[in-house]
């Protein structure tokens, strides 16, 4: 059975606050942040014996902190801000973190995080204002990851109508111009073959977009894995076996989520690792394992394998690696909105032996 999703524990105590503030004044300071909805969190500079600022330490934090990057109460005991987040060490955001400490000057940016914070994990895009609080620093996060979401979506469907959607159209509009000047005679087998090409292309465009736009919207219930990996791979079952694939599922937990959108999801990571195969048989593999707070699902294949570089521009909109494969290029895009509008994130690794190993995470 599954844990039931409760708050974070408590921030423990922050000494270096209660100097600062008075004990009171701390408190006061705490319950004002407590049911602040951005996330807010103090850091505490660590200096060498020449007074520089070498790292941080983490102070109070609250719990829309504590709740966005899945920390844990015991973080300032086992982390600096450097050990919890190394690509900070020498960055420009840690040099603008020392200026604010020493100088006094506050500083605002806008981050994009997707990655380990510690024991926790950092995603999402967020408007980050820094200000200095004593010999230290406090952070406040605003969550702009579904708006700047919004924004690159209109922008990707902008480009589909101005590129991928006109390119069928106008193959319609010139076939059709073509029959027209020639209505006395019946139309060629081969003008009325590039005229339903033309036509299926542009209303796949259109079904994955409306896929796209839909994969966001959630209907939450029990679901079991398991049960729907069945259905997929009755889904699949012609596919699978045209290709002589072979399909192993391993235990697969109960999920709170949208089953038509997690069939999708699956599917979809399923259909790929058939259609993207290398010489051998494909052979896909689905299992899954338990972190602290989310389930690590993995689609492991056989396959072709993703360039490193490709391995983050395959999940936006319109994003085709191969230029010769059949598709609309959406597939993986929906997967990543189904994934993330259940709280979890997508990815995609080498997969040991060859192939790739898609990951995507579901809370517990």
């Amino acid at each position: 059975m599954l844990s039931d999703v409760s708050e974070p524990e408590p921030w423990g105590a922050d000494p270096k606050l209660d100097a600062l503030l008075g004990e009171q004044g701390a408190k006061g300071f705490r319950a004002l942040l407590e049911s602040f909805p951005e996330a807010v969190g103090v850091l505490w500079a660590i200096r060498d014996e020449d007074g520089r600022v070498v790292d941080f330490a983490f102070g109070y934090g609250n719990p829309s902190i504590m709740r966005s990057f899945r920390l844990v109460a015991s973080m300032p005991d086992r982390y600096t801000l450097l050990d919890a987040l190394p690509q900070m060490r020498g960055s420009d955001a840690f040099d603008a973190y020392v200026r604010v400490c020493d100088d006094g000057e506050p500083w605002v940016q806008e981050i994009r995080y997707d990655t380990p914070f510690g024991d926790g994990y950092m995603l999402g895009t967020f408007i980050q204002r820094t200000a200095k609080l004593g010999d230290g620093l406090v952070v406040f996060l605003t969550d702009v990851t579904d708006q700047r979401r919004m924004e690159a979506e209109l922008r990707s469907f902008a480009d589909v109508v101005a590129h991928d959607l006109r390119e069928p159209v106008s193959g319609i509009t010139h076939l059709v111009t073509l029959l027209e000047r020639h209505a006395d005679e019946p139309p060629s087998d081969e003008v009325l073959r590039l005229l339903r090409a033309s036509a299926e292309r542009a209303g796949e465009l259109i079904d994955g977009v409306l896929a796209y736009a839909r994969a966001g919207e959630l209907r939450r219930e029990r679901v079991t894995l398991n049960q729907v990996m069945a259905d997929v791979a009755q889904d699949l079952r012609a596919r699978l076996e045209a290709a002589d694939a072979t399909l192993e599922v391993g235990p697969l937990p109960e999920v709170d989520g949208d089953v038509r959108q997690l069939r999708r999801l699956l599917q979809n990571l399923v259909g790929n690792a058939v259609k993207f195969r290398g010489e051998q048989p494909p052979r896909v593999e689905v299992s899954a394992q338990a972190d602290r707070e989310e389930w690590v699902v993995t689609v492991r294949d056989n396959g072709l394998g993703v360039e490193p570089d490709h391995a983050g521009r395959i999940f936006r909109m319109f994003a085709r690696v191969n230029g010769d494969t059949e598709g609309t290029g959406i597939g993986l895009a929906v997967c990543r909105r189904v994934v993330e509008a259940h709280g979890g994130r997508i990815w995609v690794e080498p997969a040991q032996g060859g192939g790739s190993a898609f990951r995507f995470t579901l809370p517990r």
